[in-house]
């Protein structure tokens, strides 16, 4: 293959590598063969213990690279140079020393080549290839091609970044959304599911007002099925002003005179800070059910010992019932409020009805059992 072609094949495999990590071998094996050498190595070293914190090669076995990386790669003197250098210096071997006589000798290597991928003050990014004592030394050419080689190196090393800590981020995101008794849905902008929690999961499986078939929601109301619609496109379409008001949060009847779900359509992310290349989840949907609402009374309960009877009080302030109506609901005297209403301010500290209110607004997310 000419040497144009192996380069443009390299450099495909190196973006490639960024999008999927299982393929980082694959632009080291052609990277080495570009620059006719017998190995090639990334790494990505910690600064404080000088160690690579990752590591992947292709050419030297198993244990040479165990060996490296647990005891040799302190011994490299490409190492305390590179961090004194910035991003695109190109280091050459300097075969006078331990890790060379100790360790890249009993390899069949001898003549090394590397650049500088990133340097920060916390890890520094290297590529380099090796070649044997039976291979020429690095000219000129193989200078060139890896300084050629650096920019493309340093994009994917961005991407993959990037990807993972989005990653991560969702990751996150997803083992939070499994502890609430809520269901949970992240969607795409046309309403495409990419993640439900297991509360939605139930709910969803009952078939009683809504059901999740494919990767969509299927409301069982023309009404419901509109509201969702408007909701979904005021959430990703914020300055759309043909689109009106329309109230994110909506009602969705069941059968049976049951309490409707009250279904929440949000933005992932506000304004433009989650990437379209990163992630497809832009929104996420909530489901609550009423009949959900025990867990918060206990973690009231668990929090400030209030009784059965006191914490259905406060969630009856919180979703802003009055003192009059809930004595007039509860069939009790507004004297058994006051009552109640005194304890709840002298277990959590609060002196107003407005701060208890925001208190217990702030704890209402409640949680599934372990």
């Amino acid at each position: 293959m000419p040497d144009d072609d192996l380069f443009l094949h390299t450099v495909e495999a190196v973006y490639a590598s960024g999008l999927d990590s299982t393929r980082l071998p694959q632009a080291l094996e052609t990277t080495s063969r570009l620059l006719g050498a017998a190995s090639a190595t990334l790494e990505i070293i910690d600064k404080a213990s000088q160690r690579p914190s990752e590591f992947w090669s292709v050419g030297p076995p198993a244990l040479a690279r165990t060996r490296y990386i647990d005891h040799f790669s302190t011994l490299n003197p490409r190492t305390p140079l590179a961090f004194r250098q910035p991003a695109g210096y190109v280091i050459l071997s300097h075969p006078l020393d331990p890790f060379y006589t100790e360790f890249l000798s009993r390899l069949g290597l001898r003549h090394v080549v590397g650049a500088v991928l990133d340097n920060t003050p916390q890890q520094i990014s290297l590529i380099s290839v090796q070649r044997t004592r039976k291979q020429a030394r690095v000219e000129n050419r193989e200078i060139e091609l890896i300084g050629r080689l650096v920019p493309h190196f340093q994009r994917a090393q961005s991407v993959a970044t990037r990807l993972k800590a989005v990653g991560d981020s969702l990751t996150l995101l997803k083992n939070s959304l499994d502890w609430l008794t809520d269901g949970a849905a992240l969607m795409r902008a046309d309403g495409r599911i990419v993640y439900t929690n297991d509360t939605l999961r139930v709910l969803s499986q009952r078939g009683d007002g809504f059901r999740i078939v494919g990767r969509m929601i299927d409301f069982a109301a023309p009404d419901a099925r509109r509201r969702f619609e408007a909701a979904l496109d005021a959430v990703v379409r914020p300055g759309n002003p043909s689109r009106g008001a329309h109230p994110a949060d909506f009602p969705v009847i069941r059968s049976d005179g049951m309490p409707a779900y009250i279904v929440s359509v949000r933005p992932l992310v506000k304004g433009n800070e989650l990437e379209a290349e990163c992630t497809e989840a832009k929104v996420i949907l909530l489901v609550r059910d009423p009949l959900l609402r025990s867990a918060a009374s206990q973690i009231l309960h668990d929090l400030f010992g209030l009784t059965h009877a006191e914490a259905h009080l406060a969630q009856a302030l919180c979703a802003g019932t009055t003192t009059g109506a809930y004595a007039s609901e509860r069939r009790i005297s507004l004297n058994t409020v006051y009552s109640h209403l005194k304890r709840i301010r002298e277990k959590t500290g609060c002196k107003s009805l407005p701060e208890l209110i925001r208190k217990f607004g702030e704890l209402n997310v409640p949680l599934r059992p372990n």
